[in-house]
């Protein structure tokens, strides 16, 4: 079918908070010791050459090619510079809107324990059989300490001197506030 994601694609990432306009999964400098980038949202999906496009990676072993399903654990490898790794990292300044994890980029798959894997879930898909498309919306779980890391989403302003719009944490909610922790992949 037309339009499905597959291993090795490059796409980019958006966010849907308030009616998606919450900007586009990016990279930038200020990440904490141990981590490569900060991760926060931008207005474009190339703010800094590649710092918005990422590629899909199975974290369980499925070939390049090969169609991404809703349920599919993956590893989301940014490709600016040196390529790295989604990863959760610490504790984030804010618990209290819901919070859990920091959100950086590793420069290896999985920094600590599996803090690199992530469940990508879909709301529905046209038709039903399972398949990731471009434009479905998903949710984006870490499958840290046993898929417990929280779910992806955006909070605040970007990363300081970022030039972002929201920085990226997980958390403890699907949809914690008017779509923040909604997403949906485009082909870079």
């Amino acid at each position: 079918m037309a339009n499905e994601l597959k291993y090795g694609d490059a796409v980019s990432l958006e966010n849907g908070y308030s009616n998606w306009t919450g900007g586009f999964l990016d990279v930038t400098a200020g990440a904490q010791p141990g981590a490569a980038f900060a991760v926060q949202t931008a207005s474009t999906a190339q703010r800094s050459g590649l710092s918005g496009t990422w590629k899909i990676a199975s974290a369980s072993g499925k070939a390049d090619g090969t169609t991404v399903t809703s349920g599919d654990l993956v590893h989301l490898v940014n490709q600016y510079g040196n390529t790295s790794y989604l990863d959760v990292n610490g504790v984030p300044g804010a618990a209290s809107t819901g919070e859990k994890y920091s959100v950086h980029t590793s420069a290896t798959p999985n920094r600590v324990g599996t803090s690199g894997e992530w469940f990508l879930f879909a709301e529905t898909s046209s038709p039903q059989d399972g398949a990731i498309r471009v434009g479905d919306g998903v949710h984006i779980l870490s499958n840290y300490n046993n898929a417990s890391g929280g779910w992806l989403d955006i909070s605040g302003g970007g990363a300081p001197g970022g030039n972002g719009l929201h920085t990226a944490f997980t958390s403890y909610y699907a949809n914690r506030q008017s779509g923040s922790g909604a997403w949906r992949f485009a082909q870079a």
